[in-house]
Parts: structure tokens; C-alpha cells; sequence
């Protein structure tokens, strides 16, 4: 993983209440709209591509996907992270929070819970290094964040 997702991914697990913390990378420029029902395209922003019928050219995702623990460390992190994005769309960036889960069958209710940090990139050069400098912007960002506000995500 580039030293840029790293760095993403370890903003977001060192806020207190996190867990299972990974960044993944999701090409969505070929991913017609009538495919969204099938089952490999589940955890896609499908809400977001579906209002464009589908991936944008050169679109990718950048999905930070994590969960939270189930006390309040858990909800204070959810509530920060959520700030932070909301915050960060504000100002222009195209990111989006979700929550995730599985249907409701007895053996997975209440265990399959996990929330997506959606960061949408779209370039005609496909240039990856001005992907990945986004992609540390957007961990510095988080970083500062957590500087400035140490008391909201306090153990």
C-alpha cells in the first residue's frame, strides 16, 4: 500500500473507539448502473453512482472502511469522523460518509455493522501521483483535525 493510504489508514485507527481499519481503492469508470444489483458491488457508494448512472470517467474511490467499538469511545469516534467529512465536503472536497451492513438474518444482526469514508477522484491523465498526494492531504487534514479537537476523541 502506497506510504499515502497508510497514512490515511492510521489517522483513522489511531482515533480511540475505531477498528478494522482499511483503505481500498475502487476503479468505477466501467461499472454500468445495471450492474449495482450484483452481489460484488454491494459495498460500492452505490446512492452517489447511481446519480451519475454509473461511474464518471477516470473515477475512482478511495474508501476508508472502518468500524467502531460498541460504547461511547465507538459513537464519539463515528461522530468525529462524520464532522470531519461533512467539514471537508464544505469545502470542496468530493467525500461522502456511509454506513454498511448486511440483511438482517439472526446469526449476523448486530455483527456486520461498518462505516465507509468515500473520497471520489476523477482525472483524464489517470495521474496516480496526483492521486496519492490527495490522498496524504486528505490524512493530513484528518491529523490537524485531531490536533485541534484532542478533547473530542479523548479516551
Amino acid at each position: 500500500m502506497p506510504p499515502e493510504a497508510v497514512r490515511l489508514q492510521r489517522a483513522v485507527e489511531l482515533i480511540p473507539g475505531t477498528t478494522e481499519v482499511s483503505v481500498d481503492k475502487f476503479d468505477l469508470s466501467g461499472i454500468p448502473e445495471a450492474d449495482f444489483i450484483l452481489q460484488p458491488y454491494g459495498d460500492l457508494p452505490l446512492g452517489a453512482l447511481r446519480r451519475t448512472h454509473g461511474g464518471l470517467a477516470h473515477e475512482l474511490a478511495i474508501c476508508v472502511t472502518f468500524r467502531i467499538t460498541p460504547d461511547v469511545k465507538g459513537l464519539r469516534a463515528l461522530e468525529f469522523v462524520s464532522w470531519w467529512v461533512r467539514d471537508s465536503a464544505r469545502g470542496g472536497r468530493p467525500i461522502q460518509i456511509r454506513s454498511l451492513a448486511l440483511p438482517p438474518i439472526d446469526a449476523q444482526i448486530g455483527k456486520t455493522l461498518k462505516f465507509s469514508i468515500d473520497f471520489f477522484y476523477s482525472d483524464p491523465k489517470q495521474d496516480m501521483a496526483k492521486l496519492l498526494s490527495e490522498v496524504g492531504e486528505l490524512a493530513r487534514g484528518l491529523e490537524e483535525a485531531k490536533r485541534l479537537y484532542p478533547k473530542a476523541i479523548a479516551p
